[in-house]
């Protein structure tokens, strides 16, 4: 009995020995290969872009909150600041005294008509006597001093008249003038005024709001991030490596982590030339094939598979079966043969092979 168990003992440590030994191998396969490059990124949302403060200020009001629509021009918050509002009140104060200055009912345009009214008044009558006087002198009814008085009257009159006019006509342009320049200073604190209000560049979605009810803010400080609410497209960081592999109109399969494992077709849409000096990278934009795809959210991680190369009814086997020289080990009765292959699309772990060997050879894989 003991000697029963001890040739059943050595059988099976032979047979494993034998297991161990025995080569593993593999036929050649057709079928599907793909040759992808790997990318990794964002969802974002088109003409997406960061809404800033115009001025130093507080938040008085918010007319939108993350999430909330928002129509082209429309406000989406107002920032108080006390000068402009006080330079806006008093320009429009100069503008309307200014206005009222230039109206028919001015009281000093009328001052002047007034002047001009006397004036001539004064003119008409110191003429009158003048010729009554003329007259009278020539007629020697008068004396030469008289009629003297009576002329430089007149002509006293006429050049009072004349100043008279002309001082209307002076105002009426300096007037002129201040309604233009008190215009001006309207318009331009109202402009003032009016970047206190931030309004959207475009229709979409406000996606969020950095500053809160009250909340001091300063020049250029980000107030909101806005973009379309259904264009969304994939903004994908490429290995420099691999960035001369890509060509606009490339197929991309991709994987957003919010949505799981389901997985979205999409298309390359824009290379950008400048790389990333940080992570030795380039950008690349892909736009998603099934326009009606709705996502709310943005700025979610996707990874992606940009289709460089398929074929469909191709040659393949596993990468490791292929040496560094291009050789695999065919399988023999004799002895096993090494043989050059010619390499098609490779990716990570398959490779096509478009000479050498067929379908019917059985190929060595090297140890592990």
């Amino acid at each position: 009995m003991n000697r029963y168990i001890t040739y059943v003992v050595f059988l099976v440590l032979i047979l494993t020995v034998a297991s161990c030994n025995r080569d593993k191998t593999v036929f050649p396969k057709k079928k599907e290969i793909i040759e992808a490059v790997y990318a990794s990124g964002f969802v974002v949302a088109k003409n997406e872009y960061k809404l800033y403060a115009f001025s130093d200020g507080y938040i008085t009001k918010k007319f939108k909150e993350a999430g909330d629509a928002v129509r082209k021009d429309e406000a989406v918050c107002e920032v108080q600041n006390d000068v402009p509002t006080a330079k806006f009140g008093a320009s429009s104060l100069a503008y309307e005294i200014a206005k009222q200055n230039n109206s028919a009912n001015s009281p000093a345009l009328r001052e002047l008509q007034i002047k001009i009214q006397n004036a001539e008044t004064i003119l008409s009558n110191d003429e009158l006597n003048f010729g009554r006087i003329k007259n009278m002198f020539e007629a020697n009814a008068v004396s030469k001093s008289e009629y003297d008085k009576a002329l430089t009257n007149y002509q006293v009159s006429k050049n009072n008249l004349q100043i008279a006019r002309e001082n209307l006509q002076r105002l009426k342009d300096q007037l002129s003038v201040d309604l233009e320049n008190s215009k001006s200073l309207l318009a331009s604190s109202n402009s003032d005024l009016s970047n206190f209000i931030l309004r959207s560049a475009i229709g979409g979605v406000v996606y969020e709001t950095y500053k809160e009810l009250g909340e001091v803010v300063r020049k250029n400080d980000l107030v909101a991030l806005i973009g379309e609410r259904n264009g969304k497209y994939m903004q994908l960081s490429i290995d420099q490596q691999d960035i001369g592999k890509l060509k606009v109109g490339m197929e991309v399969i991709a994987r957003l982590d919010i949505t799981g494992e389901n997985t979205f077709k999409a298309f390359v849409s824009k290379i950008y030339p400048k790389m990333n000096q940080n992570d030795q990278s380039f950008m690349v934009e892909a736009e998603f094939t099934d326009k009606k795809l709705v996502m709310d959210f943005i700025h979610s991680s996707v990874e992606a598979n940009i289709i460089i190369r398929k074929k469909t009814d191709a040659l393949v086997l596993p990468k490791t079966a292929v040496d560094n020289e291009n050789h695999v080990t065919v399988k023999s009765l004799g002895k096993n043969k090494k043989v050059k292959v010619e390499k098609g699309i490779e990716n990570l772990e398959e490779v096509e092979v478009l000479s050498g060997i067929t379908e019917r050879d059985e190929i060595v894989l090297p140890k592990q």
